[in-house]
């Protein structure tokens, strides 16, 4: 194979299984830059139970020696500091990639306020994949950069140049396809039906995470489809902790096999109704078998009453996510709108059996690896679920195909596909290469 380079973005300690570079495993905190190598005690950092992330990059010798055009990205990354997951993780695993795969690139990260400088600066200034191709700024100073290429990874694209090429990460655009259905939300649904919009008519072109929601981009903001990209997202970057310290993980949550594993969000798209209403029918069939709901519960939907089968843990760590996952008996995502689904790829990383909904974006993600139901029939899902549970063939033909189906996802392709787009934006924009 070719050379490696590998970066490392983490609070805590590889997983055993990481990428090892000249004997040694190297990782740099995020939080104060420190770096050390595998088994660095860094304990002493108060947000270490966050998300762990491994950045391992194998390219060709000659894509990282040759040389390229200079190309400038600006980068609004606002939110950066904030977002230990979702669009903050997409970010992070595509930057330094981004710098490895395309020689002459250099990045300008355009954070919100002179205190985020400082806070961001630390971290960077101990990787050096990028600390040599990277600047760090408030965002202020962003339209005035003159940078070659303007990137936008959290949806919307403000505060935008007069002029020049400019690059949207749309990863869906649930507020304009499902707006808050409540009168106190008519303000909060206009504000990013503008946003939206805006960003459709300023920007060159726009990446989406899958062609499912390309497609909602032309259906609901108009804009052409010779002005979108389409760059599926990845789940290689997911830290696997030694599955040893799963029993721990699993006592301190209180979780017990046999369960069926919901991660994320429960706004009324991801559709969690529909397993209230199966799971009753799997627990008569599969008696002890409980639900765990794992992610974040604001503006969260109603439950059926306080059932015994349920447990709710809210946000939980990336060791705790993987442990669940290995332990989970199936992962069930009924959600009826999705962008892409990460949760579905992170699951079948760790060989985790998937039942999906089908619908949106999630055939393109789980492909035949994944069992599918109807969005709105619940007896189905309970009899598949059942099957799942207590034919061990089934169960281990699917952990077999939900590893083969991660395999295919990669972020090393996610960044050729969202420089191509710099590339092609910067044609399309007309504006001069640098020399």
């Amino acid at each position: 194979m070719g050379s490696i380079k590998a970066v490392a973005v983490l609070e805590t300690f590889l997983p055993a299984d990481a990428l090892s570079v000249e004997g040694k495993a190297h990782v740099a905190c995020r939080y104060c830059g420190s770096v050390g190598t595998r088994g660095t005690n860094y304990s002493r950092h108060p947000r270490m139970e966050e998300q762990l992330i491994d950045t391992v990059l194998t390219l060709p010798p000659a894509e990282l020696e040759e040389g390229g055009a200079p190309m400038l990205v600006a980068v609004e990354a606002t939110r950066l500091l904030r977002e230990v997951r979702g669009i903050g993780r997409y970010v992070r695993a595509l930057l330094p990639r981004l710098v490895a795969l395309r020689p002459g690139l250099r990045l300008t990260l355009f954070v919100k306020t002179q205190r985020d400088v400082e806070a961001v600066a630390p971290v960077f200034a101990a990787m050096p994949a990028l600390r040599d191709h990277l600047e760090i700024r408030p965002v202020r100073e962003m339209v005035r950069s003159g940078a070659d290429v303007f990137w936008y990874p959290w949806n919307t694209a403000s505060p935008t140049p007069a002029r020049g090429a400019v690059v949207a990460t749309m990863h869906d655009i649930v507020p304009i396809a499902h707006p808050d259905p409540r009168l106190r939300g008519w303000q909060k649904n206009l504000r990013w039906r503008r946003r939206y919009g805006a960003t459709a008519r300023r920007a060159t072109l726009i990446i989406a995470d899958s062609q499912f929601t390309a497609d909602e981009i032309h259906r609901m903001l108009g804009v052409p489809r010779e002005r979108m990209r389409v760059a599926l997202l990845a789940a290689d970057d997911f830290a696997v902790p030694p599955a040893e310290g799963d029993v721990e993980v699993l006592e301190r949550l209180g979780v017990r096999k046999p369960f069926v594993l919901s991660v994320g969000a429960a706004d009324r798209r991801k559709n969690l109704a529909l397993l209230e209403r199966a799971m009753p029918r799997v627990v008569a069939a599969h008696p002890g078998t409980t639900l765990v709901l794992a992610g974040p519960r604001r503006d969260a939907q109603p439950l059926l009453g306080d059932a015994a089968w349920r447990q709710t843990l809210g946000f939980v760590s990336d060791d705790e996510l993987a442990a669940l996952y290995r332990a989970a008996g199936v992962l069930v995502m009924p959600s009826t709108y999705e962008g892409f689904g990460l949760p579905v790829l992170e699951a079948m990383r760790l060989g985790t059996p998937v039942i999906c909904a089908r619908g949106s974006s999630l055939p393109e993600v789980a492909g035949d690896a994944a069992m599918w139901v109807d969005g709105e029939d619940d007896a189905d899902l309970a009899a598949k679920v059942g099957r799942v549970l207590s034919d061990e063939h089934v169960s281990a033909a699917m952990r077999a195909a939900s590893l083969d189906q991660a395999s295919r996802f990669s972020w090393d392709e996610t960044a050729r596909l969202t420089i191509a787009a710099f590339e092609e934006a910067l044609e399309m924009a007309g504006t001069p290469k640098r020399r």
